[in-house]
């Protein structure tokens, strides 16, 4: 029997075109992308707007993160946005799932309900954003910065909590029945914990989501004025290019680490999603 021919090259193909990058740590790849992102920026900000300066260079921005009368001022700003983001977050995604909980057990209800949150979803929020800041008024200055949090994040958790609703499986939802159980029982014993997973899938997603509401509601008038979108109102009436791509850096943090913390939780709630190998011969 013929041995099977080698092409130079093949064994290379096998273990990658680059097997240095490939065998390295995810985070390398995270650290690279970065690093060209900042280079792009760079040469933008000197060549295409240096004379305009609408795109300031990275030190110039990166000196405003050590500056320590701007960061006290943006630790105050942050908290109030942070606050009524979470707020509108914890109702957003309450309503999101008393909705797939009711369309579950209620089966009738599905085509209002889907009809409630596409209507969610579709609207822009900035046009109906200045309404829900005038009906909010001066009494709830966060108001409407609640509102539209939540709406930033209904739509999304909704549709997850629904879809992982329904992918419980059904032997086990016929087993509850076949000892007498019902919608109830199979809703608590099964489905809840089978629409974990794509529960937190859909929580990781909305908690940047509601964060942009917030800002977007503050920008519009919403907030008071210790936030990070009346910030960005000031530094954009002042043209400070520097200060602009600042908060929008530190918004992009915070919008990540409300990402990585609902991760985090979720990885502790459902530590069966993230597989483990099995060591050779343990079967």
């Amino acid at each position: 029997m013929a041995a099977p021919t080698v092409t130079p090259g093949s064994a290379a193909e096998e273990g990658g075109r680059f097997p240095a990058v490939r065998g390295a740590p995810p985070w390398v790849g995270g650290i690279v992308g970065v690093i060209m992102i900042i280079g792009v920026w760079w040469i933008a900000s000197l060549t295409l707007y240096q004379g305009s300066g609408a795109i300031p260079t990275p030190p110039s921005v990166v000196a405003r993160f050590f500056d320590a009368g701007q960061w006290s001022a943006t630790l105050s700003n942050a908290g109030g946005t942070v606050g009524s983001a979470a707020l509108g977050y914890l109702w957003g995604n309450l309503a999101a799932i008393v909705l797939a909980v009711i369309v579950l057990l209620v089966p009738p209800l599905e085509a209002l309900a889907h009809q409630i949150a596409v209507v969610s979803y579709c609207i822009p929020l900035v046009a109906i954003g200045p309404v829900v800041v005038i009906v909010a008024g001066r009494d709830a200055p966060s108001g409407a910065s609640v509102v539209l949090a939540a709406m930033s994040c209904f739509f999304t958790t909704a549709v997850g909590c629904l879809l992982g609703l329904r992918a419980a499986p059904r032997t086990s939802i016929d087993l509850i029945k076949a000892y007498g159980g019902g919608a109830w029982t199979s809703l608590r014993k099964v489905q809840l914990i089978s629409a974990l997973p794509s529960l937190f899938a859909a929580l990781k997603i909305a908690a940047p989501a509601a964060f942009l509401g917030a800002i977007l509601a503050e920008y519009l008038g919403s907030g008071g004025d210790s936030t990070l979108g009346r910030a960005v109102i000031a530094a954009q009436s002042q043209s400070d290019a520097p200060q602009l791509w600042y908060l929008a850096l530190v918004s992009g943090i915070v919008s990540g680490l409300g990402f990585v913390v609902v991760g985090l939780i979720a990885k502790l709630v459902t530590p069966w999603t993230a597989g483990t190998d099995v060591p050779a011969g343990a079967t």
